[in-house]
């Protein structure tokens, strides 16, 4: 008499092949749980990057073309140009507030916003002076990384120097 032999997987085949697989689907999730993760942090301080450049570059602009300076507060500092225009930056905890007057009446209001708590610092020193603002993170270590103190210096009234600067041929 013949045998038939049955094609097929045992039961241990498939209890093997099952453990592989959910090892592997295992892994995998928690590793695209941590890329979405990674991409959010990337995303929070890619934004943030571009809101500290934005303030730097307004920062900067103003300042060069502001003829004094004063230091209402370690957070607060005040510009005055020649045309009688105020602009104020004043540091909260989470954001930067410029504030432009002219004749003591608001003409514009920006305002820098950050994503966590920030430190802030503002300084004029030297000769010509220079004014600083320094922005950093409350918590300086977040989890492992090291959140950097950005710093902004700008020579004051630099702008009005190179207006008045004189060109001579010879």
């Amino acid at each position: 008499m013949m045998k038939c032999q049955e094609h097929g997987y045992t039961l241990i085949e498939l209890s093997v092949s099952m453990t592989i697989g959910s090892a592997l689907l295992i892994l995998s999730v928690s590793l695209v749980h941590q890329v979405m993760r990674y991409q959010s942090v990337t995303r929070d301080r890619e934004a943030e990057h571009r809101v500290f450049d934005r303030l730097g570059s307004e920062f900067r602009r103003d300042v060069h073309r502001a003829s004094s300076a004063n230091l209402v507060s370690p957070r607060e500092i005040e510009f005055l140009y020649d045309d009688d225009t105020q602009v104020r930056f004043q540091a909260n905890e989470k954001s930067i507030i410029k504030t432009k007057r002219d004749n003591d009446k608001v003409v514009q209001t920006e305002s820098y916003e950050f994503n966590r708590s920030i430190v802030s610092e503002m300084s004029i020193s030297g000769e010509p002076e220079q004014v600083s603002l320094s922005v950093g993170s409350q918590n300086s270590i977040i989890g492992n990384n090291l959140v950097p103190q950005r710093r902004i210096t700008a020579t004051l009234s630099r702008l009005i120097r190179l207006q008045q600067a004189e060109v001579i041929d010879e």
